[in-house]
């Protein structure tokens, strides 16, 4: 079963986010408060802590982890959709440590923001809805 969509782009927004912010809680309620449904966004900067996590594909649950240091955002990358009625931004990323190796996963609350530069993308069209999916155990776009 193919899940995919066509989009056009309805809006660009760039800016930056203030330092001590929650990356994931800040990126999160800007699309609620922006009423976005489909989307993308990226972004680099740094943080000051990091909460990542690993999804175990066999117990089908994260392994979450925090890392109480400074470390380089090398990438951020993810989706908006919808999630019960409302926004729900799906965020991965890869970070750069002080020894020049990179550490990555899905994004969770608990990462503060030292300096981060960011794009959404906003999408005009139907939004991609999130249900749980049996084979994965993950909540996943739905063919409506």
């Amino acid at each position: 079963m193919d899940v995919i969509r066509e989009y056009k782009v309805k809006r660009i927004i760039q800016g930056r986010i203030p330092k001590g912010e929650d990356l994931f809680k800040w990126l999160t309620e800007k699309a609620k408060e922006l009423n976005i449904k489909a989307g993308m966004v990226s972004g680099i900067g740094a943080v000051t802590k990091a909460t990542i996590g690993y999804y175990d594909q066999i117990k089908r649950e994260y392994i979450i982890k925090n890392f109480n240091q400074p470390m380089e955002i090398l990438s951020l990358k993810g989706n908006i959709s919808v999630k019960d009625g409302v926004s729900f931004a799906h965020l991965h990323v890869v970070l750069g440590k002080e020894d020049f190796t990179a550490i990555g996963g899905h994004l969770f609350e608990g990462s503060e923001v030292f300096a981060f530069e960011f794009e959404i993308v906003e999408f005009e069209g139907e939004a991609f809805t999130r249900g749980f999916d049996d084979q994965t155990g993950l909540y996943l776009w739905q063919k409506t």
